[in-house]
């Protein structure tokens, strides 16, 4: 019963931190296209566990999630910081994005080719770190999400009124002289660490960061209620979420339990697609009065 609840938990606060760190991307690039990973999160988080789990090997150490979060928390706040400095000097948010999805390409090619040589030599190697899935849900994990939720939700009542004018437009922006650097800094190194450690503790959940923004806007605001879509679309993003890893825990297929990563990688790229086919060259989310 207890592992029921841990994993129940740990699913809702998943699907809440995948729809707001995309909300907060999309809100602040005004770019439905944009979300952790187009623009290289996943990839770059799942490079990095592949590097670290190599040197546990080598060195032979234990207790892995523990070092793997210490290390990884402090190293992806420099790689937040970086983007935001990155994309406050870049005016073309697209070519950051084709750069992100080319990146997760490469780190899928890396993957293949590390795991090939991994079981060629009988090593042990994190094959269902590319779909995420809930089976080892417990308390760290559950403690860790919910500490990073907790930032998020506390830094988005802080910086709420500065979203509200910077999705208005940069130049609005300007003119009532927006603190856009700090802005930058909040949103994505709150981004990166979040992915990183959703990512280090249940794998990758493909798309879904584009697609749950996308559903909390269309769905339940017709409005551009920025507070809406953050606070209420992330919850009710993360009880749909729960509701599939469910489906996915009391009906396996002959005994084996599918990744609900592998779903939400499916439904995120076929909707990725339906998006691209639907705009006509018009993906700038647009302030409404």
């Amino acid at each position: 019963m207890e592992y029921i609840v841990l994993r129940t938990l740990c699913a809702i606060i998943t699907g809440m931190l995948l729809s707001q760190t995309g909300s907060l991307i999309q809100m602040s690039t005004r770019n439905i296209l944009a979300s952790p990973s187009t623009l290289g999160f996943d990839g770059l988080s799942i490079l990095w566990i592949l590097i670290f789990h190599s040197l546990l090997l080598l060195f032979g150490y234990d207790d892995p999630v523990f070092s793997l979060l210490m290390m990884g928390i402090p190293a992806f706040s420099i790689v937040g910081w970086f983007y935001a400095y990155y994309l406050g000097r870049q005016k073309n948010i697209e070519r950051l994005i084709l750069i992100g999805l080319t990146f997760n390409l490469l780190v899928g090619a890396i993957f293949s080719l590390w795991q090939f040589l991994f079981l060629a030599f009988n090593l042990p190697f994190p094959v269902e770190l590319w779909f995420g899935h809930f089976r080892y849900a417990d308390k760290t994990g559950f403690l860790v999400l919910f500490f990073i939720e907790l930032v998020l939700v506390i830094g988005w009542c802080f910086f709420k009124k500065d979203f509200l004018i910077f999705s208005l437009g940069k130049s609005v922006a300007r003119n009532l002289k927006l603190n856009q650097t700090r802005l930058y800094l909040f949103l994505f190194i709150a981004v990166a660490i979040g992915t990183f450690s959703v990512v280090a503790l249940f794998g990758a959940f493909s798309f879904l960061g584009l697609v749950f923004p996308i559903m909390a806007r269309k769905m339940w605001f017709k409005k551009f209620d920025l507070n809406g879509e953050f606070l209420w679309g992330g919850f009710f993003n993360g009880f749909i979420f729960m509701l599939i890893d469910f489906l996915c825990y009391f009906f396996p297929i002959y005994g084996a339990e599918v990744p609900v990563g592998l779903i939400a990688t499916g439904v995120g790229a076929v909707s990725l697609i339906l998006l691209l086919w639907k705009s006509d060259g018009h993906l700038e989310i647009l302030a409404k009065k």
